[in-house]
C-alpha cells in the first residue's frame, strides 16, 4: 500500500483550517501544521490516508473514537480540538501543536537514555494511558512515534482511537463478515502477543508496547527487531515466542530494578503481566527508591523528523507458521554468529562472556506464556554472578600486573643506587 500523501500548503479545510508544512508521516495518515483561522491559532492537523477515508465503516468508528479521544483531557495527551470532513472527501483531525518533536527524534539524537530519563518517560506515557484506561479507551499503538516531546521536555501521548478505529471498522466489514480483511494491527515492534495471536487487545496491551519502549529507551534497539528492515511476520513471531530480556543483558548501566520492571511489563501472557497502570506506576515509584534514580528531565528533541514508521498491514490474525520454516530451538543457537536476538539465552552475559566452565547449574529452559514473571530473579542473579565472576578475575590480573611493575621498578631503583658516584 502506497503512503499517505500530503496535501498541497495553503489548502483551506472546511473554510476554516489552512493547511502548511509536514509535520510527520505514518501509515495512515499525514500530519500537517497549520492555522485554526477563526481562532487564529496554530494547530497540527491530521490528514487520513484517502484510502481510509472512502471506507464508511472506519469512518463511523473514527467519528465515534474522536470524540472518545475530545473528552482526554490530561497535559500528558494530545489535545483533540476538532474533527472534519472537507467537501473533497478529506477526514481530517485537528490536535493541539507541539512544539519540539517526537521521542523517535529523541532516541535518533541520544541513541538511548540516561535510566532516569528512561524512566521518567515511562511514567509519564503510563500516567496518560491511565486516564485513557480508566475511560474505557485503549491505544494500541504505543511507540516511540506516538510519543511527543516539547521543547521543554514535557512528555504527550498521541493517537489514542485512530488504530482501534482501523481494527473494529475492520471486523465491521459486511463483505468481510470473519473480520479476515486487511486491517492496521499495530506497529510490529511493540506488538503484545495476544494482539498478534488472536486480535485481543486491553489495558495490558498497551503495557507491554510501553516495557518495549522502555526497553528500547534503555538500550537504543527494540528487543524484537522491527525498526529497519526486519520481516514483519518475523518480527511478530518472537513477541508471541521469545520474552524480552534483561536491558542489562545488551548495556551496562541499566539498575536490576529496572530489569524487574521490564519483564514484568513484557510478560507474554497477559495474565501474568503487570495488571493496570496503577501496578506499574507504583512499581516504577519503587524503582525509584531501589535504584536511587530522581526525576530526570527528558531531553527536548533538536529537530523534528517527517518521516514515521509504518504500521504492520495484514490479515487480522497473522498465520506465524504459514509458508516460513519454525525458528531454531534456543539451544541451538550459535552465540557468537550474530547479534541478533535468537542468539541471547538467559545463562549469557553479553558484556562479560569468557570461556571458563560456569559453577552455576545447568539453565532451565525458557520461561513460557503461562509461566509466572517469579524467575526473573533468578535468570538477573545469575548474570549478575557471571558479572561478578569476570570483574575478580580483571581486579586479580590488573593486581597481579601492578606488582609485578612495582618489582621491576625496585629493581631498576636499587640498581641505580648501586652505581659509582
Amino acid at each position: 500500500m502506497a503512503a499517505p500523501t500530503a496535501h498541497p500548503e495553503g489548502t483551506v479545510l472546511e473554510g476554516r483550517y489552512r493547511v502548511d508544512g509536514v509535520l510527520a508521516r505514518g501509515g495512515m495518515s499525514v500530519v500537517h501544521r497549520g492555522v485554526d483561522l477563526r481562532l487564529e491559532r496554530p494547530v497540527a492537523i491530521k490528514v487520513l490516508d484517502g484510502a481510509l477515508a472512502g471506507e464508511p465503516a472506519f469512518i463511523r468508528r473514527f467519528e465515534r473514537e474522536a470524540r472518545a479521544a475530545a473528552r482526554l483531557a490530561h497535559p500528558g495527551i494530545v489535545a483533540v480540538h476538532d474533527q472534519g470532513r472537507d467537501p473533497d472527501g478529506t477526514v481530517f483531525l485537528v490536535l493541539e501543536l507541539v512544539e519540539g518533536g517526537t521521542l523517535r527524534d529523541v532516541l535518533r539524537e541520544q541513541g538511548r537514555l540516561h535510566p532516569a530519563a528512561a524512566l521518567t518517560v515511562a511514567e509519564q506515557v503510563v500516567t496518560a494511558l491511565q486516564v485513557a484506561h480508566d475511560r474505557g479507551l485503549v491505544h494500541r499503538d504505543v511507540k516511540p512515534e506516538n510519543v511527543l516531546v516539547g521543547r521543554d521536555g514535557a512528555v504527550k501521548v498521541a493517537d489514542f482511537g485512530l488504530v482501534a478505529a482501523a481494527w473494529e471498522a475492520g471486523t465491521d466489514d459486511p463483505d468481510d463478515p470473519e473480520g479476515s480483511g486487511e486491517v492496521v494491527l499495530g506497529t510490529v515492534a511493540y506488538l503484545a502477543p495476544e494482539q498478534v495471536t488472536d486480535g485481543r487487545a486491553d489495558a495490558r496491551t498497551d503495557l507491554y508496547a510501553t516495557g518495549v519502549v522502555l526497553f528500547e529507551l534503555l538500550t537504543g534497539v527494540p528487543p524484537h527487531g522491527g525498526d529497519g528492515g526486519d520481516d514483519p511476520v518475523a518480527v511478530a513471531r518472537r513477541h508471541v515466542t521469545e520474552d524480552v530480556p534483561p536491558p542489562s543483558a545488551v548495556v551496562g548501566g541499566v539498575p536490576r530494578a529496572l530489569d524487574r520492571l521490564v519483564l514484568a511489563a513484557t510478560s507474554r501472557d497477559p495474565e501474568t503481566r503487570i495488571a493496570d497502570a496503577d501496578a506499574f506506576l507504583a512499581a516504577a515509584r519503587g524503582v525509584r527508591i531501589d535504584a536511587d534514580l530522581p526525576f530526570h528531565p527528558v531531553p527536548p528533541p533538536r529537530r523534528r523528523a517527517a518521516a514515521g514508521s509504518r504500521p504492520l498491514r495484514g490479515t487480522r490474525l497473522l498465520d506465524l507458521d504459514a509458508d516460513r520454516p519454525a525458528p531454531p530451538p534456543v539451544e541451538e543457537a550459535d552465540d557468537d554468529a550474530d547479534g541478533g536476538w535468537d542468539a541471547w539465552d538467559e545463562d549469557d552475559d553479553l558484556d562479560d562472556r569468557d570461556d571458563e566452565p560456569d559453577d552455576d547449574p545447568p539453565p532451565t529452559r525458557r520461561r513460557g506464556p503461562d509461566d509466572r514473571v517469579d524467575d526473573i530473579d533468578v535468570a538477573i542473579e545469575r548474570i549478575e554472578r557471571r558479572r561478578a565472576r569476570a570483574r575478580s578475575r580483571r581486579l586479580l590480573a590488573a593486581w597481579l600486573l601492578l606488582e609485578a611493575i612495582a618489582v621491576v621498578a625496585a629493581g631498576a631503583a636499587g640498581w641505580g643506587l648501586g652505581l659509582p658516584g
